[in-house]
């Protein structure tokens, strides 16, 4: 999928009871936000069973955004499931949005999708309707379905023109040319003139585990990733790229 980043991981911030409770949970965010997914996973299992029921509900949610930043799809949906499971959580909401982004990135689209429009018929007005209008503009562009991809986009166009998610689809053709499966494709991550910028965010495509290199000369130098033999594959990786918070770019 996508192009589509988590920008869409709104954390919800709530207060608890209790200040060492509260302290935990905060320096568990924290962590999140700079990136230290595998302490907060750690960390949240030593917690289980210290906060209330709430309490324990933004935990499962910590969690499950830190497996789904580290690709442990299947461990995240188990800590979103147990919040939807829940009917009194505060997190059902963010728990399925994040769920469905999980289907996505496994390429089960259809499960995604019929969570996407659950969340919009069931509450038209939701303050997420830009990152489902983006997630699923980005499940149609990766099934190869320009119909819908489009369609999702004029959305966003029309009714978020300000919106992070339209800025993050500027890497997008703003009208689908979809390639043929089979050849030689990569992900184009980001431009730049000098060779020390590109170098640098090539170390940190490659901290991060992804196959960054570098293409260009001294007219600039393009960071890509990936070697890819079919598109689907460099859609995958496109889609990890883009829930990581790069702007992306499919290259034949």
């Amino acid at each position: 999928m996508r192009k589509f980043k988590l920008y869409f991981m709104i954390l919800a911030f709530l207060s608890f009871p209790g200040i060492s409770r509260a302290a935990n949970l905060d320096k568990l965010k924290a962590d999140f936000l700079q990136g230290n997914y595998r302490r907060v996973i750690l960390e949240a299992q030593a917690q289980t069973g210290r906060f209330s029921i709430q309490g324990t509900d933004e935990l499962s949610y910590l969690s499950g955004l830190s497996y789904l930043k580290e690709n442990k799809l299947d461990q995240a949906q188990e800590c979103f499931r147990r919040i939807l499971n829940n009917p009194l959580s505060r997190f059902k909401t963010q728990a399925a949005l994040a769920s469905a982004d999980a289907y996505l990135i496994k390429g089960q689209f259809q499960d995604a999708e019929d969570i996407y429009n659950k969340l919009l018929e069931d509450n038209p007005n939701i303050n997420l309707k830009a990152g489902i209008f983006y997630r699923l503009s980005q499940s149609g562009y990766r099934k190869g379905n320009r119909e819908q991809f489009n369609e999702y986009l004029l959305k966003l166009k029309r009714d978020f023109p300000l919106s992070l998610e339209l800025k993050s689809s500027k890497g997008i053709p703003q009208s689908v040319s979809f390639l043929n499966e089979t050849g030689e494709f990569s992900v184009q991550v980001g431009f730049f003139v000098k060779s020390l910028n590109a170098v640098n965010f090539k170390d940190r495509l490659l901290d991060m585990g992804y196959p960054a290199y570098i293409e260009g000369s001294g007219e600039g130098y393009r960071v890509k990733v990936g070697r890819f033999k079919t598109q689907t594959e460099a859609l995958e990786t496109e889609s990890k790229l883009s829930l990581d918070g790069f702007p992306t770019k499919l290259c034949p």
